[in-house]
């Protein structure tokens, strides 16, 4: 992270006001009230939140209506049906976090919840480890797998950009299947980078780096809006990515929840469609703030959580968040990916002309496609499913497992 203006809570709140100012403007005409939830010493978010409604199961909800009641609040402007059926509460002007604080006083805490929302950062700078440097050297890559599988892959982020595609010089994009969603707001109004455009795209190319392309074809969803998306939403997103059948799903968000407990709709959404798709394995970045604390959905047993290891591979990055679910950590520093060409501005009021097609990148977001790709080889070479392949790459990390640190696959960096 380059030096930024101010202390660090002064920095925070102007991180948090960007990414409130990045979900707002992209998404007009369907309002993202995203809220922040401060912790006592007012230094770290604890967590994000979409303001202004509450969800609960719908089997739930005449108790969640009957607790409004007992509180003696007013009850909701409107339910309407969500996901993996789960019903959203409209509760007007009231801040969610509020009104669950008191909703839960009369039902348990995993009765009603907040609408969490997940980011690409963490909950003490509010953007990525390093923000994008610029990078003139070659992208380091694995030689293309041989054998008899042909993998269906999935990347949840901020979408793809052909643009970046062409101007990297980056081949193995061709394997990116036609109906991806676009990364359509790579730009400021100035023609600036935004602070996340390009991300899903980078990804995708760490991602293919290691799995090759020549066997592969990856999808790329556009889910996180400017650089943040609701838990609600992404859970609809991996629903349809699921369902279309897909082998290997590598997410790079999270979030930390109000109670510390898994997050509602991903509950609902494991038990209710991911259990009965076995042979898809979700693979999660571990998040970025240097902390066992559970960050969602990596810490589910059903997800593969993924930390970061240093550029070498010889130690976890200091930033990299740990615990015993984490399942793997895999280089993530000073990741050379490919990004979009333009004027980046920087944190710290500096700002650079990207002209190569690549950058340096440094983030679990930048871990996680590297466990995917190799997921994604070993079904190639070995012709098996995903959840067999995930088992050969976590044994091959044990077995390269660091002392204190664990399971490991290392990337190498050129």
């Amino acid at each position: 992270m380059m030096a930024v203006r101010g202390s660090r809570p002064e920095a925070l709140a102007r991180e948090v006001e960007r990414l409130q100012r990045n979900s707002a403007e992209r998404t007009r005409g369907r309002e993202f009230p995203l809220a922040a939830r401060w912790d006592s010493s007012g230094t770290e978010v604890s967590y994000l939140y979409r303001n202004h409604q509450v969800i609960c199961d719908a089997s739930d909800l005449p108790d969640v209506l009957e607790a409004f009641t007992q509180i003696g609040a007013d009850p909701p402007a409107s339910i309407a049906d969500g996901p993996v059926g789960l019903k959203i509460l409209d509760v007007g002007s009231r801040d969610a976090d509020d009104l669950v604080g008191q909703l839960t006083e009369v039902v348990d805490e995993d009765t009603v919840s907040l609408n969490h929302v997940l980011d690409t950062q963490n909950n003490v700078v509010m953007c990525p480890v390093t923000e994008p440097l610029p990078w003139e050297g070659p992208v380091p890559l694995l030689g293309e797998p041989y054998g008899p599988g042909r993998p269906r892959l999935a990347v949840i982020d901020t979408g793809y950009v052909p643009a970046v595609a062409e101007s990297s010089g980056f081949s193995r994009f061709g394997a990116v299947h036609d109906d991806f969603e676009p990364d359509d707001e790579v730009y400021d109004a100035d023609g600036a980078i935004r602070p996340y455009g390009g991300h899903g795209t980078a990804t995708t190319g760490r991602l293919l780096s290691v799995s090759g392309s020549d066997s592969v074809t990856v999808r790329v969803h556009d889910c996180l809006v400017g650089g943040a998306v609701d838990e609600l939403t992404i859970v609809e997103d991996l629903e349809r990515v699921v369902a279309i059948g897909v082998d290997v799903i590598s997410l790079q968000a999270g979030m930390y929840t109000r109670a510390g407990t898994s997050p509602k709709a991903f509950t609902a959404f494991y038990r209710r469609v991911l259990r009965r798709h076995a042979n898809t394995v979700i693979i999660a970045a571990a998040g970025n703030a240097g902390s066992d604390k559970p960050f969602w959905p990596a810490a589910y047993p059903w997800t593969t959580a993924v930390g970061a290891l240093t550029t070498g591979g010889d130690a976890r990055a200091g930033w990299s968040n740990v615990g015993h679910w984490v399942d793997v950590y895999a280089t993530g520093e000073h990741a050379i990916l490919p990004f979009p060409n333009g004027r980046y501005e920087y944190l710290d009021g500096t700002s650079a002309e990207l002209r190569t097609g690549h950058v340096l990148w440094s983030g679990t977001s930048f871990s996680a496609p590297v466990v995917a790709g190799m997921i994604a080889r070993r079904m190639v070479e070995r012709g098996v499913d995903a959840p067999t392949a995930r088992d050969i790459v976590l044994d091959e990390a044990a077995v390269a497992g660091l002392p204190g640190v664990g399971p490991r696959v290392v990337f190498p960096r050129a």
